[in-house]
């Protein structure tokens, strides 16, 4: 086989201006990724909106607040399934579209549709109005962040994507910071003003900050390897480049066909269903921090001295959605940098120190002092920041299918439930050895696939100069091992042995 026969003739991957030249254009990315916080200023500006006179002005009472929220959550399962596709007779989940239509246009399709129903959420007069439209905003959220990590998934190796993925996790957790100084500010300075409540313009400047950000997203955000075109972002060699390295490690790009009997087999994978068990167990990790806003109102008694003022209720919470990010960002570093690409020691760690969090929160009062309870909310949600390295681990074990790895992306981000203290700190512990068994069955099947090489897995590769070399097949660890830079991690995978 001939070296061009396998599309490497016009790289020298072993030539870091050539790799670090493409490198840089998936920065773009992940700025463009940076800025496309919106949707989680969502999940988060709608509990901003109630504890800043939401509730009073809708008269919202009893389990109304948690109706709305949960008529966001139904529409966004629906919308991470619910799109026909006529060929395989079936709903399949919003991430397939992205096999077959390209990111940059699927995305902002979205982001757009998010937009102006959050403007409309400016407008609800009632409770059922809020109702309906929280709904159609999940819709449109539904398919976002699971496409986003898809996308990483798609363009780096062990070495790199649990950073990116880490840097796309702390946009999710920066996101309630600037909505919680954003509704202290608009309270303050707006509230009123043009009639309007405070926390309606909330909705009104979240559609301001995201159209620009879903038209400049159709012109900065990259499709994957396996779908994008030539364009002003990425020269055809670029491309080819991108596809070259998932290709070294195994990264197979979207074009396999699907069928109910595809689907259904995805469901017989322990790579699918343990990680979406693990998806659905996650929340947990992160429920109790949700629960610091509503402990700092709690304290306002109708008729009393106000113990915490409206800002102070959305700008404390802040503080541990700060730890979240910064610690997730350390913890993806130690797993792509030390750790060699191995994510099991940082989310158990995170897991069993959340159980004893957990626990304490427990068995501390409810009222105490703020320096008792608060710190315990602020750390709460260091078992949920595994969520980078959990995608990370996923794409990385299902490589081999980019439509089971779309599929299981989606299914990952619509199971999930929310407990109370108490049941956090069990399936934490539930998550740990869920992450044992993964780990358990990842050694596995690297031993088993380290065995299929031994048996004959080596091919004959001729090199222009007529000199027959071998080229060891090898498998993503193997690729990532050696120095860091982006150079050698595409270098390292071509070791040749002199065919005899």
């Amino acid at each position: 086989m001939s070296l061009s026969a396998v599309g490497l003739h016009s790289f020298d991957f072993r030539n870091p201006r050539d790799v670090d030249q493409m490198g840089k254009k998936p920065s773009l990315f992940l700025a463009s990724q940076s800025l496309m916080t919106a949707p989680q200023i969502d999940t988060s500006n709608i509990t901003n909106a109630f504890v800043s006179g939401m509730k009073e002005d809708l008269n919202l009472y009893g389990n109304q607040y948690n109706y709305i929220v949960v008529a966001w959550t139904i529409g966004y399962i629906i919308g991470q399934w619910a799109h026909p596709d006529a060929h395989a007779g079936l709903m399949q989940p919003s991430n397939f579209i992205l096999t077959r239509v390209r990111a940059h246009i699927w995305i902002p399709f979205l982001e757009i549709g998010w937009t102006v129903f959050t403007f409309s959420l400016a407008g609800a007069k009632t409770y059922t109005q809020m109702l309906a439209l929280r709904f159609v905003v999940g819709l449109f959220e539904a398919g976002y962040w699971p496409a986003l990590y898809y996308i990483l998934g798609s363009w780096y190796n062990k070495r790199e994507l649990g950073k990116r993925n880490g840097i796309l996790q702390s946009a999710v957790s920066i996101a309630p910071i600037f909505s919680g100084f954003l509704q202290a500010g608009i309270y303050t300075s707006l509230d009123g003003h043009a009639g309007l409540a405070g926390w309606r313009w909330l909705f009104v400047i979240n559609g301001i900050i995201s159209l620009p950000i879903s038209i400049l997203a159709y012109f900065f955000l990259p499709d994957t390897p396996g779908t994008a075109k030539q364009n002003w972002l990425f020269s055809e060699r670029e491309i080819e480049l991108a596809r070259e390295r998932m290709s070294i490690i195994g990264r197979v790009p979207e074009g396999k066909p699907y069928t109910v009997r595809t689907i259904l087999s995805y469901f017989k994978s322990w790579k699918t269903v343990l990680f979406t068990l693990i998806f659905t167990m996650q929340p947990f990790g992160s429920a109790p921090a949700t629960s610091f806003v509503f402990w700092l109102k709690a304290h306002n008694k109708k008729g009393k001295p106000l113990v915490y003022t409206i800002a102070q209720i959305n700008e404390y919470p802040t503080i541990g959605n700060a730890f979240t990010a910064a610690y997730s960002l350390l913890t993806v570093w130690i797993s792509d940098g030390p750790l060699r690409g191995r994510r099991w020691p940082t989310i158990v760690f995170g897991n069993l120190v959340a159980i004893v969090i957990f626990t304490l929160l427990v068995v501390t009062p409810v009222f105490g002092p703020f320096s008792h309870r608060a710190p315990l909310y602020i750390l709460s949600s260091i078992g949920g920041s595994a969520v980078p390295l959990t995608m990370a681990w996923m794409s990385e074990l299902i490589s081999d299918n980019a439509e089971q790895r779309a599929f299981t992306a989606a299914a990952m981000n619509t199971l999930q439930f929310t407990p109370g203290n108490r049941a956090a700190a069990v399936v934490a512990g539930l998550t740990v050895i869920v992450f044992v068994i993964i780990t358990v069955l990842e050694h596995r099947e690297k031993r088993q696939k380290k065995r299929d090489r031994q048996h004959g897995s080596a091919f004959v590769l001729s090199i222009g100069d007529g000199n027959e070399k071998k080229l060891a097949l090898v498998d993503e660890e193997d690729v990532t091992s050696g120095p860091t830079t982006s150079a050698s991690c595409l270098a390292n995978p071509l070791q040749y042995e002199q065919h005899r």
